[in-house]
C-alpha cells in the first residue's frame, strides 16, 4: 500500500488516513440522510401548513420563500457566551 512520510511528525501516512497530525484511520464520514421518515410539517412557511419528506425539499421551499432558519443562541450555564456559537460578521 502506498504511503507518504509526514513532514511534521515523520510518521507514515497511508491511503485513507487522516492527513493532519495526529494521523490514523478515518472512522466517520459524517454523512447525513436527506430523507425525513414520516415527514415534517412546517406551519409558518406560507398560508397553509406544508409537509416535507426531505431536507433538500425543505431548503428549496425556504429559498423560494426567501427565508432562513432561525439560529437560537443558548449560552453556557452562568455565562452569556456559548462555545457552540461564533460571530459571523
Amino acid at each position: 500500500m502506498p504511503s507518504v512520510l509526514c513532514d511534521k511528525c515523520h510518521e507514515m501516512i497511508n491511503i485513507a488516513d487522516w492527513p493532519f497530525c495526529p494521523h490514523g484511520p478515518i472512522r466517520s464520514f459524517n454523512v447525513q440522510d436527506d430523507s425525513i421518515p414520516g415527514g415534517m410539517v412546517i406551519e409558518n412557511l406560507g398560508p397553509k401548513p406544508q409537509k416535507f419528506y426531505s431536507r433538500s425539499e425543505f431548503k428549496q421551499a425556504m429559498a423560494a420563500a426567501g427565508v432562513v432558519q432561525k439560529v437560537r443562541h443558548v449560552p453556557d450555564q452562568g455565562s452569556d457566551k456559548s462555545k457552540h456559537t461564533v460571530r459571523w460578521i
